[in-house]
């Protein structure tokens, strides 16, 4: 539409910072005189009316107007001016996906056209309406002066998108397939074409630009071949997974350092061992590579003047819980002092161990009470925490035994019941040695019998009354092998005077056991009970009598109550670990 000039000056609005990427959403009234620096147009671009117009008395696709203070812009946004009419309408839209803020770029016109809305190319700034990328029917109404129109680009593997809008209604969704047109430039501008000497001024232009900024390294920093840095960025309006990559020749090739992570800001990196003075990194979006940023100048990798090297563990050792382990390393004279670092998920995540000893090569070590089989250790000068060394695979921290005793019962004033003291070894077991406490005392332990992987071991025990002392040793020199299963029996007899339906605990205390080596093991310690029962009485009334019958009963076809620990003691006469119909049957006998 031609126009006069308005003499009107107003600001432009900026909602965000306009230095890209930090971009987050600009907003131009075009309340002034003149288009300014934000924008390269051609020259029939002007302002009209706190409006922009396309001043041309040539008709064409020839005219672009580029917001080139966004990059990467994910939506933009316009409103048709109270000027324009039906056919302007149908004459404008948005270019998007340029490659170049300049009025003979190349990208895409987003624009509805009567009922359909259709993708056409543009090509050194003319767009070609020859050439029909995609169209789709539109759904709504025709938009007319005052419509707010908006389009919003996305993306996923293969394939972008354009969600066209209509006073916030989608409209339709055109598809731009990337696999077989020309790829989606790194760096990419929005704006306008508005077709010439027509009535279709817009106001209100608005973008929004998701972005990320690399600001470390960013270029000068001067770093030690195979030391440990953090990378860190910021983004802007994206908040998806991110991939970082890293370049020793100024970015012509690049390696990634993680296809994908959380896009929290920071990511600890151990350098490569080539050196580089043309070393930039690199972050971008980890599905499609837009947004991204790269370091704003090169960085040096310089060679490592001193070194460290992990001894032990170094990969595959199996550590015990809770016991003193020695970490051992080699490092450079001129390194006073090493910072020791732990990690349980295999670099994911690190803890100090210490963060200052001398340089001594070793360093005695509690390991911690959480097992893992994903262990690594991690030795750095503890000044800067260059250099580093980590062991060369994952080391193990287990449970290397378990000593436990199994729940059994027994009636008032029995003999000879049996109770299993079992050992669960993933490594060989030289002996070992425990009290086995019981309270209240009420049972008298009368022998002790080795089984199973120590039948031929020598036991001893002595018993106070409270509590038993057992030894279980092979003075031949063998050993227990890893494996699980009681390794002996102690026989009790139990006091008369025990309550029926409670029980004694038996706890461990003052447990030693040694390996094949005769190092110490710290083992798990899993107690037991001894119920007081009379077999088949699972109600505790001193009498087996049909009520129990009744309850085996239910118990047998599912009903609740389920039974309990008590009632499996005393009505599981099979030892099969439940009360079944074999059991029920076994109480009619008693009874009948």
């Amino acid at each position: 539409m031609k126009s006069s000039r308005a003499t009107a000056y107003g600001a432009l609005i900026i909602l965000a910072a306009l230095v890209a990427p930090g971009l987050a959403q600009v907003v131009d009234d075009f309340n002034r005189t003149s288009l300014g620096p934000n924008w390269t147009a051609d020259p029939e671009y002007v302002i009209a009316g706190n409006t922009l117009d396309n001043s041309a008395t040539a008709t064409g696709w020839t005219y672009l107007a580029i917001y080139s203070a966004a990059v990467n812009p994910y939506q933009a946004q316009f409103t048709w001016a109270a000027s324009a009419n039906a056919t302007g309408i149908n004459a404008g839209g948005f270019a998007m996906l340029l490659d170049a803020a300049s009025v003979t770029a190349n990208g895409l016109l987003i624009f509805r056209r009567d009922a359909t809305l259709e993708i056409n190319p543009i090509v050194n700034g003319n767009v070609d309406r020859t050439v029909v990328v995609d169209t789709t029917p539109a759904s709504l109404p025709a938009p007319g002066p005052g419509s707010v129109i908006k389009v919003v680009f996305r993306t996923d593997a293969t394939r972008a998108y354009f969600d066209y809008y209509v006073n916030g209604t989608l409209d339709g969704t055109l598809d731009y397939l990337r696999s077989s047109r020309p790829a989606i430039p790194s760096t990419y501008y929005a704006g306008v074409s508005l077709y010439g000497n027509m009535q279709n001024n817009i106001d209100d232009f608005t973008v929004w630009a998701q972005g990320i900024t690399v600001t470390s390294p960013n270029g000068g920093e001067n770093w030690l071949a195979r030391s440990v840095h953090t990378i860190t960025w910021s983004s802007n309006s994206f908040s998806g997974n991110v991939a970082i990559d890293y370049s020793l020749d100024a970015g012509s090739t690049w390696t990634v350092i993680t296809a994908s992570t959380a896009n929290t800001g920071s990511f600890t990196w151990t350098l490569p061992a080539t050196p580089t003075t043309s070393a930039r990194v690199r972050v971008r979006d980890a599905a499609d590579s837009n947004p991204a940023d790269v370091s704003n100048a090169n960085f040096t990798i310089a060679p490592e003047t001193e070194s460290i090297t992990v001894l032990t563990p170094n990969g595959g050792e199996n550590w015990e819980v809770n016991v003193s382990r020695t970490i051992t390393w080699s490092a450079a004279a001129s390194i006073s002092a090493v910072r020791i670092y732990y990690s349980a998920d295999n670099g994911a995540n690190w803890t100090i161990v210490v963060a200052s000893t001398t340089n001594d090569g070793s360093y005695d070590w509690t390991t911690p009470a959480a097992t893992t089989t994903q262990g690594l250790i991690r030795v750095t000068d503890a000044t800067d925490n260059m250099p580093s060394d980590e062991s060369d695979g994952p080391f193990s921290i287990l449970t290397l035994a378990t000593l436990y005793v199994r729940d059994t019962s027994g009636q008032p004033g029995s003999t000879n019941n049996l109770v299993a003291v079992g050992l669960d070894n993933i490594t060989p077991v030289r002996g070992v040695s425990f009290k086995l406490m019981d309270s209240p005392a009420y049972l008298t332990a009368m022998n002790v019998t080795p089984t199973g992987r120590a039948a031929d071991f020598l036991v001893t025990k002595s018993d106070n009354g409270t509590a038993v002392t057992i030894m279980i040793v092979n003075v031949a020199g063998t050993s227990i092998p890893a494996g699980s299963g009681p390794i002996c029996f102690i026989s009790y007899d139990v006091s008369g005077a025990s309550p029926l339906g409670e029980f004694s605990s038996l706890d461990f205390s003052n447990v030693v056991m040694s390996d094949d080596v005769n190092n110490a093991i710290v083992p798990d310690l899993l107690p037991g009970r001894f119920w007081f029962v009379k077999i088949g009485d699972l109600d505790n009334s001193g009498a087996v009598d049909l009520l129990d019958i009744n309850r085996a009963a239910d118990i047998v076809l599912g009903r609740e109550p389920a039974a309990t620990e008590n009632e499996m003691m005393s009505g599981d006469l099979d030892h099969d670990g439940d009360i079944d119909l074999f059991d029920l049957l076994t109480i009619w006998e008693l009874v009948y």
